[in-house]
């Protein structure tokens, strides 16, 4: 539980000196006024809309487009097998394609009497009138509908090309799939795993797509000493064939549980690949941001937030033309908050800024819409926080069952950051 950490002064460089304030947005709830909302999911599509998705307290998926300049038009999607898990690590996955097409990758869960963990079905649905409509569920994952099917990604492409990762778990291994479809979702190639190693089974999988063509998977990846260090795995070919996974940086971070804490991976118009990460390692554990121009060959590693030691952190990246901005939840105080740095390419990351407020916050994700940052992520009060975390089971108890998660007090609030007032605080 983070109420059981005690701050430790951060390592890496915050900034300090006297420069302008970045004149930051109010805090706006997104989720509906009278209702609750958790595991967002932000994206901005070619033409500049804000997509922002959640989970609604009865189970749904709320969609909300938000054009440049105007009002936000919302929508919601109903799954027939069940309610959407509202899981922070595991949220549904939002993916814009460049005909404007909008695609919702979620996973529905079922608790099965004599089993441990709940079993999850795979599910996309797709909008091509910019989220007015959706399209009836469909089933990613082969096999049985219910099963070890999570921590997922989704990723469009051109011409109908949607991309689907995700981990499942063979006899008490997990590992890393993808699938594609060629017809805008409506079938799929069969599935298979990408790498015969094992998979941290409770941390997120990324993907994203190169202006060359390469696709790039990230995972947290087991090694043979128990490390479970961060990868990103190219493929030159759409996914037919893939080189082998590289580690930006050897944190060396053994442990035998689940972080719930995945790598958050981007690549932007030039083909530089970007990689946000937490690590647990004692000794420097914390946030960090990798940066690559070799087509994810090798990475140059800068910390971003780092300590002795840190509760599990939620990181994002942003490509910002040339520069990068990282968000996540604090890892190193006694509640979580959002937190935000930004670097210009070559620099060194510029002053910490404070996104939320009162309460505790978790799950940034953020996007570029124009000339603002726009970042949103879950919040609840400190006590409702609390409460939760020491109701979850202990699982490492043979006998513990998890439940399914739910929204409880949970809100969707986000804000704006002007990118030009931002970078103007970063660098040396």
């Amino acid at each position: 539980m983070r109420a059981a950490w005690i701050w430790i002064p951060l390592l890496a460089t915050l900034g300090c000196g006297e420069r302008d304030p970045v004149p930051l947005s109010a805090v706006e709830q997104v989720s509906t006024p009278l209702g609750q909302g958790a595991a967002p999911m932000l994206a901005i599509d070619p033409s500049g809309d804000r997509v922002l998705s959640y989970v609604t307290a009865d189970g749904g998926l709320a969609i909300e487009v938000t054009p440049t300049g105007g009002e936000p038009s919302r929508a919601e999607v109903a799954d027939p097998l069940g309610a959407v898990a509202p899981h922070g690590e595991a949220p549904p996955q939002l993916a814009t394609a460049p005909d404007g097409s909008l695609y919702l990758l979620y996973t529905v869960g079922k608790e099965v009497p004599g089993q441990r963990f709940p079993r999850s079905a795979l599910r996309l649905v797709r909008s091509e009138d910019r989220g007015q409509s959706w399209s009836e569920p469909i089933s990613v994952n082969e096999g049985e509908r219910f099963g070890s099917h999570n921590f997922h990604a989704v990723l469009a492409g051109d011409s109908g090309r949607v991309y689907a990762a995700w981990l499942s778990s063979t006899a008490g291994r997990s590992s890393v799939w993808l699938r594609r479809s060629d017809d805008g979702g409506r079938t799929w190639a069969p599935a298979r795993p990408i790498d015969t190693g094992e998979a941290c089974p409770c941390c997120r999988t990324g993907l994203a797509l190169g202006p060359d063509g390469s696709l790039y998977v990230s995972w947290r990846k087991v090694f043979e000493n128990g490390a479970r260090d961060v990868v990103v795995m190219r493929s030159p070919d759409g996914g037919a064939t893939w080189l082998d996974p590289v580690r930006p940086r050897a944190d060396d971070w053994v442990i035998s549980a689940c972080p719930h804490a995945g790598p958050s991976l981007m690549v932007d118009r030039e083909g530089v690949v970007h990689l946000g990460w937490w690590t647990g390692k004692e000794g420097s554990a914390g946030v960090y941001y990798g940066r690559s121009e070799d087509q994810g060959r090798t990475f140059t590693v800068r910390p971003v937030a780092v300590a002795a030691s840190s509760a599990p952190a939620h990181v994002r990246v942003q490509p910002l033309g040339g520069a990068v901005a990282v968000a996540w939840d604090d890892g190193h105080g006694p509640s979580p908050r959002i937190l935000l740095r930004a670097a210009t390419s070559g620099a060194e990351f510029g002053p910490t800024l404070a996104l939320s407020g009162d309460g505790a916050a978790e799950f940034p994700v953020l996007g570029r819409a124009g000339d603002s940052l726009v970042v949103a992520w879950s919040q609840q009060s400190e006590q409702a926080h609390h409460d939760a975390a020491r109701a979850r089971p202990d699982m490492s108890q043979p006998g513990a069952v998890m439940a399914l998660p739910k929204v409880g007090e949970q809100v969707i609030v986000s804000r704006r950051v002007p990118i030009q007032a931002l970078l103007a605080r970063s660098g040396p």
